[in-house]
């Protein structure tokens, strides 16, 4: 039996890891335009989308990272974390911090620079949505509005009602708030509306809604913790593999 005080170091270590995967992930990825920076390039796509709860005066929301599918393999662009994830290369991007166009004090509105293809929603602080999540197709010249994304830790405390729902256990909780790790985040996108206002300075950014693409699955190469973004359809169990027959055993 695995004693109380070794699962709690296990734990540690494992938050430990999936904290330097998320980081060396955003420290590849490339950030949003300030507003002096909104210089329209044809050749490149950009995501628009709206981060909440945004926090204090300057309204910066939580990071959420996003990342360009191999169009050949349909996995993510090189390893996940080196390969393929320069910032000169445009195949991933993080929204989040202080580089926002506006801010209404509940969500922010940020816009990246992309390489155009089919992107999908990453992560969020120690969390990858490997089990589900949503993608989208960048054009070139084309600015993809993906809507309103939400997210907070699942101890049960947001504000949100549907992040509220999605509280871990309650050992979890405890020891995660203890900590102050280990602790799951769950993200919400909320699809764009005719309501959600564009800037005039976008004006010339040819913005379209996004057509989203939902519970899209990829491999865990963040080795970070997992979840699945809410409000995705419950995961189907697969049909039991059935027994296998070995040579010696057949007649």
């Amino acid at each position: 039996m695995i004693r109380h005080g070794i699962c709690k170091r296990l734990l540690l270590v494992l938050a430990a890891l999936g904290s330097m995967s998320a980081v060396t992930e955003m420290a590849y990825a490339h950030k949003p335009l300030k507003s002096k920076e909104l210089v329209f390039d044809k050749a490149k796509g950009y995501i628009l989308v709206r981060l909440g709860p945004a926090v204090g005066s300057t309204g910066s929301a939580a990071v959420v990272g996003f990342t360009r599918l191999d169009p050949y393999t349909g996995k993510i662009m090189g390893d996940g974390v080196l390969n393929g994830l320069s910032s000169k290369e445009y195949n991933a991007a993080a929204a989040g911090g202080g580089n926002l166009l506006s801010t209404d004090g509940k969500t922010s509105l940020y816009l990246i620079p992309v390489n155009p293809g089919r992107w999908i929603i990453t992560g969020t602080g120690v969390t990858v949505y490997s089990l589900g999540t949503y993608g989208f197709d960048v054009k070139a010249g084309e600015t993809v509005d993906i809507g309103t994304i939400l997210t907070g830790r699942e101890d049960g405390k947001s504000a949100i009602p549907e992040i509220a729902a999605a509280k871990l256990s309650e050992d979890l909780v405890h020891f995660g708030t203890l900590m102050n790790i280990v602790m799951t985040d769950a993200l919400l996108l909320r699809p764009p509306g005719d309501a959600d206002p564009i800037p005039a300075e976008l004006a010339a950014f040819n913005v379209r809604k996004a057509e989203l693409i939902p519970d899209i699955r990829f491999d865990n190469v963040y080795h970070s913790l997992v979840g699945r973004v809410l409000g995705l359809p419950p995961m189907q169990h697969n049909p039991p593999l059935a027994a296998a027959t070995f040579p010696s055993e057949s007649k």
